[in-house]
């Protein structure tokens, strides 16, 4: 009674009798999340599995590229594969079941469907992927994936699938927490596979490698088996080492985020650095100055998002920086300035104009264009007889080489200058030697007009192929500035919608044979753009290509809000930054690397993650404030 009429009239005894309820509350609420709060793994299994497993596909394919019908390929339709062909079967089949549950969720969970603005564009960029690929004058290829890239419609779908899946489906810190953590483990075994070609031991040089990528049936001849990857260069399972660049940029830049704003557990602290360390060096193994580029940058938007966290935790920070700064400079002084070198040679201009212009393959001639004169050529018959004129129509001195049964060009203007007669089969060729090189022709055509042989013995007509912006340097960026000159002018075709998804390799002008071959390219079939933004620009069109960047600037612009006041006191927003940064990574490398199944899930992936994360690291400041 005494009690009672304390707590009924004494305001400090009711306050703190409702302090210790409130307590109560807490820790049975705390108890009551923490029962609800286990991760469901079914649903988290097919975003674990593309961000941690799908990275690891490696199995040796042989498989006809339907290609040997254009004239720039070669006859030979049968091809092997080992790191791609089965990753796109593996991704389909994930992104599959995705689109089930999706389905299934929407029926019988509508109440808790999640929806966002973002998702506008990103709906946009995929309808417009799938109407381009319908449209499309490869359809075919568009729906199944062609050659070296096997990056199909259905592909570009999923990535958009894999955004809003992960939306709907991580709902806690445990699901977030288990995805980075299978994450983590994946990035730890890539980084050892990393280390065993960085030295030279290759796991998949080893016999248990080789039966990993081997059907059964080739295990009898695997002796026979060799990557053309040249010794101690790094490329994991990612088909070209340029994409380890892009893999370890997004991952080491991601791991050092989580390493840094790492509180309560510290030794995975030690772990994430670890991890870090281990997929730096596959980058600096893989020789991918794209990469170095990407990761620098990525450690700069770092400094300036962390700036308040790292001065406020500056006995922290400032060792953890100094530390990476360290591992740097020492990486670059023993390797003869490696990393300096990268980053001058990607920022220098060096002009390069050849002598070679332009050769036409007209009705009734051949012209070459070299430096600024032409040469006009008309094959006779076949006893080494020519009508060898400039561009005056005056007849070029020309002398007859008996040991060699060649024609020289007796003119300053054509220095080396040589015609002779070949056969290919049962036709008759002529050939004319430009710098050391052969250019082979023929009259024996359909229509009777001059053709070009090319490398792989089939008839087609030269080109050249219009370009816009780096005129006279092509050779930037080791060579790709020819790629992105000759690109651009297709955009303007590609302006609604585009060619169709994996169908760069049909558009582009293969036929511009002196270009490829005067800027390295005259012995390579280019099936890409190496530029993400002109891939998207011109396989599914330009505005796609608009709605893909406005879907990553909001996010951009969202998280950048979110994050920039320095407030990293919950799980989701360590996780939300880092995935910020990763993605920052991926889209700075995104100007040099084009998007692949090897690299591209994991990044769709951490979008969707990233997403998720800011929805619950937002609601979780607000209820804090």
């Amino acid at each position: 009674m005494y009690n009672k009429m304390n707590e009924k009239t004494n305001p400090v005894v009711k306050e703190n009798i409702m302090s210790q309820k409130a307590k109560y509350q807490s820790k049975n609420n705390q108890k009551y999340n923490k029962t609800t709060q286990k991760p469901n793994i079914w649903l988290l299994l097919p975003i674990i599995l593309i961000v941690s497993v799908l990275p690891f596909i490696t199995k040796l394919k042989e498989y006809n590229t339907n290609l040997s019908n254009f004239p720039w390929f070669t006859y030979n339709d049968l091809y092997t594969d080992f790191f791609l062909y089965y990753k796109q079967k593996f991704f389909l089949a994930i992104v599959f079941i995705m689109a089930l549950i999706v389905i299934i969720k929407a029926n019988v969970d509508k109440r808790n469907i999640v929806y966002s603005h973002i998702l506008i564009p990103l709906g946009i960029y995929g309808a417009l992927a799938l109407i381009s690929s319908i449209a499309s004058k490869y359809r075919k290829y568009s729906f199944a994936g062609v050659h070296s890239h096997f990056e199909s419609v259905f592909v570009l779908l999923g990535y958009c699938l894999i955004v809003y899946y992960c939306m709907q489906v991580i709902k806690t810190e445990e699901d977030v927490r288990l995805i980075v953590n299978c994450f983590l483990v994946s990035i730890l075994v890539m980084s050892l596979l990393g280390l065993t070609q960085y030295i030279g031991k290759d796991f998949f040089a080893t016999n248990l490698g080789k039966k990993l990528i081997l059907p059964r049936s080739h295990w009898s001849t695997m002796d026979t088996l060799q990557f053309t990857f040249e010794k101690n260069r790094v490329y994991l399972t990612f088909f070209n080492p340029n994409y380890v660049g892009s893999y370890a940029a997004m991952t080491a830049s991601f791991l050092f985020v989580m390493a840094l704003l790492n509180k309560k557990r510290k030794y995975m602290t030690l772990i994430y650095i670890l991890a870090a360390c281990g997929i730096a060096l596959s980058l600096f193994g893989s020789k991918s100055k794209t990469g170095i580029i990407g990761l620098a940058i990525a450690f700069l938007f770092i400094l300036i998002m962390l700036s308040k966290y790292l001065i406020k935790y500056f006995y922290f920070s400032i060792p953890a920086v100094l530390l990476v700064l360290s591992i740097v400079i020492l990486y670059n002084k023993a390797n003869d300035n490696v990393l300096l070198n990268s980053i001058k040679q990607a920022t220098t201009f060096t002009k390069y104009e050849p002598s070679l212009k332009e050769i036409i393959t007209g009705e009734d001639e051949i012209c070459i264009k070299y430096n600024e004169d032409e040469l006009h050529v008309k094959f006779i018959d076949n006893i080494l007889d020519f009508d060898v004129t400039d561009s005056q129509g005056n007849p070029v001195s020309t002398e007859f080489d008996d040991e060699n049964y060649e024609l020289l060009v007796n003119d300053e203007r054509f220095p080396g200058f040589r015609l002779g007669l070949a056969m290919y089969e049962d036709i008759q060729l002529f050939y004319v030697t430009v710098d050391n090189h052969q250019w082979f022709f023929t009259k024996q055509t359909p229509d009777g007009s001059y053709y070009y042989m090319n490398r792989y013995g089939k008839m087609d007509k030269i080109i050249k192929a219009p370009h816009l912006l780096f005129s006279g340097y092509e050779r930037y960026a080791s060579g790709r500035g020819y790629i992105w000159s000759r690109t651009l002018p297709l955009l303007k075709k590609y302006i609604i919608l585009g060619s169709g998804a994996d169908t760069y390799v049909m558009v582009f002008p293969q036929q511009d044979y002196v270009g490829l071959y005067n800027y390295g390219y005259g012995d390579t079939l280019l099936t890409k753009p190496h530029n993400l933004y002109l891939q998207i620009g011109v396989q599914t069109g330009v505005l796609s290509l608009i709605a893909f960047i406005t879907f990553y600037g909001m996010y951009f612009i969202s998280s950048v809000k979110l994050y920039i006041k320095g407030k990293f006191d919950s799980y989701y927003a360590q996780v939300g930054l880092a995935v910020l940064v990763a993605s920052v990574a991926y889209m700075i490398l995104g100007l040099a690397n084009d998007s692949s199944l090897t690299v591209a899930p994991v990044f769709w992936t951490l979008m969707g993650i990233g997403i998720a994360v800011n929805r619950l690291a937002k609601s979780n400041i607000e209820k804090l404030t």
